[in-house]
């Protein structure tokens, strides 16, 4: 017969265990939390992919692009969408009967306002996403475009 009894096994207090649970934790969140501060390049980083987002729901509020918005640069999108600190370049461009069209390039300032050397193009650091879009060309009429997103910071 075993000389251990059910009462001498160890036990641990779930307070205990509760304990060493969250703090484990609060450990690995702390060294994700430095690891990516410390990577390079993580810090800093041009947020295109969402900035490219938040522009499309505010150009696109139905799914389609409606030909000519960008002409009133400052009707067309709310600064606040904008990310702040870096500047950021909107270009629609599509296909109509007499070929291709562009609505002209807008670049909001990182105070988001519109930039007089709008027409240019981004500077080469630019973090740059292109997506394809529907185009209202006319009730009715729909063609192909691309949306073209550029953020960079000044």
């Amino acid at each position: 017969m075993s000389s251990w009894s059910r009462c001498d096994r160890g036990q641990t207090e779930p307070i205990a265990a509760l304990f060493a649970v969250v703090l484990v934790a609060i450990a690995i969140t702390t060294y994700g939390g430095v690891l990516t501060e410390l990577l390079p390049g993580q810090s800093d980083r041009a947020p295109t992919d969402a900035t490219a987002e938040r522009v499309w729901d505010e150009l696109g509020g139905d799914g389609v692009y409606d030909a000519g918005t960008l002409s009133d640069p400052s009707g067309a999108i709310d600064h606040s969408v904008l990310p702040r600190g870096f500047s950021v370049s909107v270009d629609v461009t599509y296909r109509t009967g007499d070929g291709r069209k562009s609505d002209g390039r807008v670049v909001y300032t990182p105070d988001g306002n519109t930039d007089a050397y709008g027409s240019g193009e981004p500077p080469e650091r630019a973090d740059v996403l292109v997506r394809p879009i529907p185009v209202r060309i006319a009730p009715g009429v729909v063609e192909s475009g691309r949306l073209a997103v550029a953020v960079w910071k000044r």
